[in-house]
């Protein structure tokens, strides 16, 4: 990617703009940082300010636009963190100018590209503009194959990577619509937003009025004036609602039952809002486990698909158990079903709280962990257990 300095000065008053487009790259972030030095020291650009303070009042205003089809996730997510820090105003499209002030026209800012886009403080979309988005991939190179330890490491990686992601657009102050948005596309294919999506998505923080042409600077400086956010750095995005406060849930049943379902084994349960637990005979000698996660955040769907390459085992109470299947539902709901002895299961109604966590082949943990209350256990699981002779 390469930036550039389009406007300042005595072509733009009070403000700079600045140019970048290209792919982005693993030295992008690092040329970004190189540009922003050069041109502070010059006397360009605006000394950065000091963490979560805002630009002086009297500092120019930093306009800087974009157009890309993408590319390296992490180098997107530094250079919007410096954006943001920076307080600068972020556009989807290509500045220049004509008669000596500066226009912009239309652009395009595909995958990575949206990434750097939410580090502006005021956010915009030139009209005509392409904007996409897609699930974020693992970078290999054609014919490359990998080793059991190798594809671990890479699930690690993107596990990671998911994270990170999600965090960034977090401290962003933009709603998870932007993360789920992206995630309901693989990356093998890519989702163009529909104008009517770029604020409720957090790619802008308003729409510029239409036009078939060029945007002139005072467009952008007047919609920026009337959505200015850089007063309070981490304040959520103009145009966007933030995360509703967590209201109490009803309190649940913290208890096992027994459930005799029609032409089905007798099943111990546990539910709460967040998992379900299902114990039943099998055969005389093995009872089959349902471990079934709900009300998934987007993180955690993701975080789950994730480790269900590389799940193995399920550890509970201290055994651990060979996973025989783990499937993830359209809504996000995964299941992770086991086998596992019958005199194993009694010893679950020893304790006063069983323990679990998925594990893979290393046994590292990956995905959820939690604890299940243990009480009425006995009962329920003696009435499961009874068709198996325990």
């Amino acid at each position: 990617m390469h930036f550039s300095i389009v406007a300042s000065g005595k072509t733009c008053p009070g403000c700079v703009v600045i140019n970048a487009s290209g792919q982005i790259v693993d030295e992008t972030s690092r040329s970004f940082a190189a540009f922003l030095s050069q041109n502070r020291l010059d006397g360009v650009l605006p000394p950065e300010p000091g963490e979560g303070q805002p630009q002086p009042a009297t500092a120019p205003k930093v306009i800087i636009a974009f157009e890309s089809v993408g590319g390296k996730v992490q180098s997107a997510l530094i250079i919007g963190r410096r954006i943001r820090k920076a307080g600068w105003t972020t556009v989807i499209g290509q500045a220049r100018l004509a008669a000596g002030k500066p226009i912009f026209e239309n652009a395009g800012c595909y995958s990575a590209c949206t990434m750097v886009i939410l580090g502006g403080t005021n956010r915009f979309v030139v009209p005509l503009s392409k904007v996409g988005v897609h699930q974020f991939s693992p970078q290999f190179n054609d014919g490359e194959t990998f080793d059991a330890q190798e594809m671990n490491q890479i699930v690690r990686d993107y596990g990671r990577e998911v994270v990170s992601v999600y965090d960034f657009v977090h401290a962003m102050g933009v709603t998870e619509a932007f993360f789920t948005t992206t995630l309901r596309t693989p990356f093998s294919s890519l989702d163009e937003l529909p104008r009517d999506q770029w604020v409720s998505t957090g790619v802008a923080t308003a729409l510029l009025p239409d036009a078939e042409g060029p945007v002139p600077l005072s467009t952008i400086l007047d919609a920026a004036s009337q959505n200015d956010l850089t007063t309070s750095i981490a304040k959520p995005s103009v145009g966007l609602k933030a995360p509703d406060p967590v209201q109490p849930r009803a309190a649940a049943s913290e208890s096992w039952t027994v459930i005799h379902a029609d032409g089905s084994a007798v099943t111990a349960e546990f539910t709460n809002p967040e998992y379900r637990v299902a114990l039943a005979c099998q055969d005389g000698k093995t009872a089959k486990l349902d471990l079934s996660f709900k009300e998934l955040s987007p993180l955690d769907i993701e975080k789950l698909r994730a480790a269900a390459f590389s799940a193995r085992v399920l550890k509970i109470d201290g055994h651990e158990i060979a996973i025989d299947n783990v499937a993830t539902s359209t809504d996000g709901e995964q299941s992770i079903v086991a086998s596992l002895a019958v005199k194993d299961v009694k010893d679950f109604t020893s304790s006063d709280a069983l323990s679990f966590a998925v594990l893979n082949k290393a046994g590292e943990p990956v995905g959820r962990s939690g604890s299940i209350p243990t009480t009425g256990v006995a009962k329920a699981i003696g009435d499961a257990m009874a068709g198996c002779g325990a």
